[in-house]
């Protein structure tokens, strides 16, 4: 007669289980990343689940000694750390070239509707950081993000943002590619002229003094000139930009308690209802506690970067 295994057994026999999963999760995308990095993703998860599961220390803070140590390895502690160090000094090793597998793990591979998508930027220890994520039971699941410094740039910020779009947006079907939802700070006009041309959705709150011109009218208004009352939601066919005049659909939303209305702007003739571009645009909200849960729950507000231009390593 077999003995049942001991409690601290089974536990051990359910990480070994969550070790061979990831494994087979992460070698069935072989061909869009070396196999030594899926590998080395797989024994780093597993470390990471294993902090999050109470082996934390440092008031939370996340440091690379402690996330050697739970490397599921059959080593001593200093070749555990020398193999998370060549790992994360590995130049293949970059957000950008992740975001294919991020997407196919966040989505699938058989996506068959729309989903909304969120792009804002925070600041990771002084590293500049732009996060795409898809909003997911009221957090934002991150599956794409870039960092950058801003005395780096050699040419404008606009650039990194829009390329970031693109290499997320590629991993989609055109016919299913995600609303992209954005804030007042990408409301230019050439970013939504660009995401138009290229078959991208999105929806993008706009600021008050912004200049838009009604249909068969020469003269302009801000928007901060439409009449509007607490807890009315209009909709306009309006052109933006005075030199552009690029045609969108402007919804107006003054909710109840609103300091100040939004201002909503679509493609025309989407198939949405003004109701349901507010209710996408509440759930952008959620992007802040997404840098929350990056910088509190996940122990990045502890990492410390060296090197002229961390934000490459």
């Amino acid at each position: 007669m077999k003995k049942k295994p001991s409690s601290r057994n089974r536990e051990r026999i359910d990480w070994d289980d969550l070790l061979r999963k990831l494994m087979e999760l992460l070698f069935a995308y072989r061909g869009m990343i070396r196999v030594t990095i899926l590998k080395n993703i797989a024994l780093v998860t597993y470390a990471l689940v294993t902090l999050y599961h109470g082996a934390r220390g440092g008031n939370g803070w996340l440091s690379k000694a402690a996330l050697a140590r739970c490397l599921p390895l059959g080593t001593g502690p200093k070749e555990r750390e020398q193999r998370l160090y060549r790992f994360l000094d590995n130049i293949r090793l970059t957000p950008e070239v992740l975001i294919p597998l991020h997407i196919a793990l966040a989505c699938g591979t058989k996506l068959q509707e729309r989903l909304p998508m969120i792009l804002d930027q925070t600041t990771l220890r002084g590293i500049e950081t732009l996060l795409i994520g898809l909003v997911f039971e009221g957090r934002v699941l991150p599956i794409a993000f870039s960092c950058f410094m801003k005395k780096f740039i050699h040419k404008s910020q606009n650039i990194l943002e829009h390329s970031l779009i693109l290499a997320a947006m590629s991993c989609f079907p055109v016919e299913f590619r995600p609303l992209l939802i954005l804030d007042r700070g990408y409301a230019r006009v050439t970013l939504l002229i660009h995401l138009r041309q290229e078959g991208i959705p999105f929806l993008c709150r706009a600021k008050r003094s912004v200049m838009v011109y009604l249909p068969g009218q020469t003269k302009g208004q801000t928007l901060g000139r439409f009449k509007i009352k607490p807890g009315q939601l209009l909709r306009y066919s309006v052109f933006y930009h005075s030199q552009k005049k690029e045609p969108l659909d402007l919804m107006i939303y003054f909710g109840k308690g609103y300091q100040e209305p939004w201002y909503l702007l679509v493609p025309p003739g989407t198939s949405l209802t003004a109701e349901e571009i507010v209710e996408l645009y509440a759930k952008r909200m959620s992007i802040e506690q997404g840098f929350r849960d990056w910088k509190t729950h996940l122990g990045v507000r502890g990492l410390v970067f060296y090197g002229d231009n961390p934000a490459l390593g």
